[in-house]
């Protein structure tokens, strides 16, 4: 026995390993990255070039119109996102700043202060400079300035600190304990020190910080945490493409915001210490229609934004879209090391052979439409009919290859072993899941197809077979039999003993 156990452990240990060891099921469409190696060999880059890639650790790829997940390399691994950061801090910084577009804000010294010896990229932001946070904005996402994100994080820290902006949860100032359990995680004021390098974390500091990580909560983020608003590197600072995704998704709602990535450059009006005003470009190279200092062209011309990102750590990073053709993608591209350390910008080659690949291999197919015919369940109750259709309650469309046939959608119908009488024309009985290469790619209610009333006659019927074929009335009834049975023996029993009896008291009286 302790053998078998021991064998049987043995087998089991190596089942474990051998099913550990299997690939994991690859998310999006299949993409042949071979393509691009007879053009680009590391050579000069041009408008032409595909990447031969990839290049970057981490991709992640969206059809913003369906919602649907095209291409992923490795895209819930955690890794430094650089200056992509700035994405949510446009986010924290547009939904905490009342009227942002005409709010005057001061540069404070400590922007200077913190960011000194940090070798930050800046927007040529002055301490003491008068800005709107509309122009902030623009600093911020263009040119990837840390001192416009610096300042936005200390105004609206500084709103938090003076009661002007307060949380949604903060406790009833009515209430003297409400809020004492849990309060709020930082005080939005007080001393620290900067270390030498720049500040990084400015956890229990900043409660600008702490609403980025209560944003990317919010928003579903499962791999993402944030210490600053500009991303220089703090090994509590990391997101992973499929969360950058999310948030860049969100982002690009709100006013303003594809309006500001999308601009090749930026002019700042004269302003109380910049008289001569400030002109500078964006850093996302792939809507820039020129060559760079080395002669190479990342210009994508469907490309519209969004942001990159680099430094020793991370690599260089981008969050790019592009729409064209009433399709609109966004590819998250992160750790692109190679290409950081020789300073070609491979992240862009990377997103540009994509899009290429899904505006001219993808298409939004109709899967489903309302109506069709999905499945059918047993029905009950119902005169003269034993089985109701179920349809697809609207129509369904997603983004496939170009090459997919109908035949290839695989439709699985979660549904009810049966349905009773009445039911309702349109009622949802189910939910049909439709896959394509072992992933759904859709789910669509299924509903009745006509409504049938109920017939009480044979109704009455089947609730009478069904009890009366019921395992608990088949119990009862057997265990009424059985004392039946013990009832009979018991009488037949007593009247043996009656006759002993009498026989006894007869023998007795002779």
């Amino acid at each position: 026995m302790k053998f078998i156990r021991l064998l049987t452990a043995a087998i089991l240990a190596v089942l474990t390993a051998a099913l550990t060891a299997l690939p994991a099921m690859a998310e999006g469409f299949t993409f042949n990255w071979d393509r691009g190696d007879e053009i680009y060999d590391g050579g000069l880059i041009t408008a032409e070039t595909d990447s031969g890639g990839p290049h970057c650790k981490s991709l992640f790829m969206l059809n913003i119109d369906t919602d649907t997940v095209v291409y992923t390399l490795n895209p819930d691994d955690p890794l430094p996102m650089a200056s992509m950061t700035k994405i949510m801090t446009y986010i924290i910084a547009y939904e905490n700043i009342p009227n942002i577009e005409n709010t005057e804000i001061t540069v404070p010294q400590a922007v200077a202060d913190d960011l000194e010896g940090s070798g930050s990229s800046l927007a040529g932001v002055q301490v003491g400079e008068k800005l709107t946070g509309y122009q902030l904005l623009n600093l911020l996402m263009i040119p990837s300035g840390n001192d416009a994100a610096v300042t936005l994080m200390k105004y609206v820290d500084s709103q938090y600190a003076s009661g002007q902006l307060v949380p949604p949860d903060a406790p009833d100032p009515e209430d003297p304990g409400a809020g004492e359990e849990d309060g709020q995680a930082v005080t939005a004021a007080g001393d620290y020190v900067v270390p030498e390098g720049g500040m990084t974390d400015y956890t229990g500091i900043s409660y600008f910080v702490q609403l980025m990580n209560e944003k990317a909560e919010e928003l579903g983020c499962k791999n993402t945490h944030f210490t600053n608003p500009h991303g220089l590197h703090n090994e509590n600072h990391y997101t992973s493409a499929r969360d950058m995704g999310r948030i860049t998704q969100y982002a690009m709602k709100l006013p303003y915001f594809m309006d500001i990535v999308g601009e090749q450059d930026y002019s700042k009006e004269p302003t109380n210490v910049d008289p001569d005003g400030t002109w500078v470009s964006n850093t996302n190279r792939m809507i820039l229609p020129f060559e760079d200092d080395y002669g190479n062209a990342y210009w994508y011309s469907y490309a519209n934004g969004i942001k990159t990102g680099s430094h020793d750590q991370a690599g260089y990073c981008l969050a790019a879209s592009a729409t064209t053709f009433g399709y609109t993608y966004i590819v998250i591209a992160m750790g692109n090391m190679e290409g950081y350390e020789r300073g070609v910008h491979e992240e862009m080659l990377d997103c540009r052979t994509l899009f290429r690949w899904a505006f001219t291999s993808l298409g939004k197919k109709t899967i489903a439409s309302q109506g069709d015919i999905m499945s059918s369940v047993k029905l009950e109750y119902a005169y003269q009919k034993d089985e109701l259709l179920l349809a697809a309650s609207e129509n369904v469309s997603v983004m496939l290859p170009d090459s997919v046939e109908q035949s290839s959608i695989v439709v699985t119908v979660d549904k009810p072993e049966s349905v009773q009488a009445p039911i309702r024309k349109g009622e949802v009985i189910g939910t049909a899941t439709l896959s394509y290469a072992n992933e759904v790619i859709a789910t669509v209610p299924v509903v009745a197809t006509e409504s049938v009333s109920r017939s009480d006659l044979i109704a009455g019927w089947e609730q009478g077979r069904k009890l009366l074929s019921s395992p608990w009335f088949v119990a009862i009834m057997a265990a009424i039999g059985a004392l039946v049975v013990v009832y009979l023996i018991l009488v037949v029993f007593y009247r043996r003993k009656q006759k002993q009896l009498k026989r006894v008291k007869k023998f007795r009286d002779m």
